[in-house]
């Protein structure tokens, strides 16, 4: 998975994505969750080994932890839906989506201070575990508290529900890639314009 959205927290909305009308997770699981945390800059590599070895040791709480990420992740989705430059139409974010996105935070947050969510060194193995979980979280608070100057868009492509910073100067950008979404979009515009 590229990291093509602009911050963390988008790119943790994107690993769940839509491809030809069939979902695609790429955290599936709590291994590929570390494998993402890495490029997504939530996890140093050598944090990343040293959890790949505890998950062998707390299966369990590495489970727990995972679905936790996913119900932060849906949360997350659910807020940039209804708050996205491009599809809210200048209404603003529902107080509802809000309000859910602020309590998955607060819930991923658990008990751990702030120096939990920095290091493992300070911690036991079971909340090290709960690292990625906490990163995710700070990074969603980050991208809520402290915005992007630029508008937060959705992929335009049918069904993708990718989210990206439009950073474009010209004009806004439409597509999470263009390489992809982009190239896709304007193949299947050009056969319905040569029918």
């Amino acid at each position: 998975m590229r990291m093509l959205a602009g911050a963390p927290a988008l790119d943790l909305a994107n690993t769940l994505h839509w491809r030809d009308g069939e979902a695609i997770d790429f955290i599936p699981s709590y291994e590929d969750m570390l494998s993402f945390c890495i490029p997504a800059q939530l996890l140093a590599e050598g944090e990343g080994r040293a959890l790949m070895r505890l998950n062998k040791k707390h299966r369990d709480v590495a489970r727990d932890v995972h679905v936790e990420v996913l119900k932060l992740r849906s949360a997350l989705k659910a807020w940039l839906i209804s708050s996205a430059r491009n599809l809210s139409h200048g209404t603003g974010p529902k107080r509802s989506s809000l309000n859910d996105f602020q309590e998955a935070i607060a819930r991923a947050g658990g008990t751990a201070d702030l120096g939990n969510i920095l290091t493992l060194t300070t911690v036991s193995e079971s909340e090290a575990i709960c690292l990625p979980l906490r990163r995710s979280a700070a990074a969603a608070a980050m991208l809520v508290l402290f915005p992007p100057a630029n508008d937060i868009r959705q992929c335009e492509a049918d069904r993708c529900g990718g989210f990206f910073v439009n950073e474009s100067r010209s004009k806004p950008r439409r597509w999470c890639s263009m390489d992809g979404c982009g190239n896709r979009a304007k193949a299947a515009r050009f056969r319905l314009a040569h029918r």
